[in-house]
């Protein structure tokens, strides 16, 4: 397993994590199967709005099950994603992962603990979580986000499993940007109110 040498502690601003997402139009990040093949059809009618956010990327943050779904993926494809994807460090949380090639990469066994450590190094970029929903989950539970972005199709799936399912409080969002794009997604950019 190859691991990403950490850089040395901020004295400055920590780096901010962003939970980059894409959600049914109720709300849902996957089918209840934990398949999301349904929204992929909307992908590429967005202005640039995810390579902005790619670009902006210093970490790629995931959790298990997206990592070995997009570590195939993208190592097989070409273009400016792709790049972005496979040329830059990889974070991983897990307690059972055994196995990471797709480098560089660093697997992070405390969620905690993990993004303390990422946010602290003095790594440009911003930490960007590919949420599931599990770890985004966890993530938002733990207050651990600062910022969501979040890009909601024109497609209603009825069931699922939604990222903020098991808050056990209100999460209260204000608005900063949007974007709607000709396909119909509607993509928000949205920070934790005080």
């Amino acid at each position: 397993m190859s691991s990403v040498v950490p850089g040395r502690l901020r004295d400055m601003e920590p780096r901010r994590v962003v939970l980059k997402m894409v959600l049914s139009f109720d709300g849902f990040a996957t089918s209840l199967d934990g398949t999301h093949d349904w929204m992929f059809e909307y992908f590429g009618d967005d202005d640039g709005w995810n390579q902005r956010a790619l670009d902006e990327a210093g970490t790629h943050a995931m959790g298990r099950r997206s990592y070995e779904i997009m570590a195939p993926h993208w190592q097989a494809s070409e273009g400016p994603v792709a790049t972005s994807m496979n040329g830059k460090p990889k974070a991983v949380f897990s307690t059972g992962l055994e196995q990471a090639d797709w480098g560089p990469v660093e697997v992070f066994r405390d969620l905690g603990a993990g993004i303390a450590e990422l946010k602290a190094r003095d790594d440009a970029g911003t930490v960007l979580v590919h949420g599931g929903p599990t770890l985004a989950g966890a993530l938002t539970r733990l207050g651990l986000v600062d910022e969501f972005q979040l890009t909601r199709i024109p497609l209603a799936i009825g069931t699922g499993r939604s990222p903020f399912a098991d808050l056990e409080e209100h999460l209260k969002l204000e608005l900063v940007r949007e974007q709607r794009f000709a396909s119909g997604a509607h993509a928000q950019v949205l920070v934790p109110k005080a």
